[in-house]
């Protein structure tokens, strides 16, 4: 980072004249990019980022050098659950995204993925109305129910009231159902689907 002889400005933090020791920081020096934040990204803006880091619940990305935001994995897609961030994003990924929120104070920035895409649930619900039957793959096997997906398109959840026992116990992944529309929620996002067709 530095070379020997390298002039650089920097701040005196502390002086301990007992150990004959300067603290010093150029950090202190850089204005706080979160005094700014709000002024910079404001709510509803699509902004660029890059993606530096996971948790189970989200994904990180640096907006500008010091500011980071969150993805949460329930502002990643319209029609999908997803699990685990990664499951959409890698680091290092540069990700277009829109500012859902900002909290200087708390140097918190709300950020979604999907909001970039207009919301596809009112068409969703044109698409599939209640009785319609569909053709869709199952994805997972849970003990509440199976959740499949219609048309590779969105996700759909059959609930265990909705199957006989002995067919659901035999389903996998990537198994084909036959399925009856029976609840379409476009506030909730949400699809309810029946075996029994």
């Amino acid at each position: 980072m530095f070379s020997v002889g390298q002039t650089v400005e920097v701040q005196i933090i502390n002086v301990d004249k007992d150990a004959k020791r300067i603290s010093l920081s150029m950090k202190q020096l850089e204005e706080n990019p979160w005094l700014k934040a709000e002024e910079h990204f404001p709510i509803n803006a699509r902004v660029k980022g890059t993606v530096r880091g996971f948790a189970d619940y989200g994904a990180f990305v640096e907006l500008e050098h010091g500011l980071e935001g969150m993805i949460h994995v329930s502002d990643m897609s319209w029609t999908r659950k997803i699990n685990h961030p990664q499951e959409l994003l890698q680091k290092g990924q540069a990700v277009e995204v829109v500012v859902l929120g900002v909290d200087s104070k708390a140097r918190k920035i709300t950020l979604g993925l999907k909001q970039v895409q207009e919301n596809p649930w009112p068409e969703i619900a044109q698409k599939y109305p209640v009785d319609t039957v569909v053709d869709a793959v199952v994805i997972t096997n849970s003990n509440f129910g199976v959740f499949v997906k219609l048309d590779d398109e969105v996700e759909a959840l059959v609930y265990s009231s909705e199957i006989e026992k002995d067919q659901a116990a035999g389903l996998k992944a990537g198994d084909a159902l036959k399925v009856k529309v029976i609840k379409v929620d476009v506030e909730q996002m949400k699809i309810g689907v029946s075996a029994r067709v």
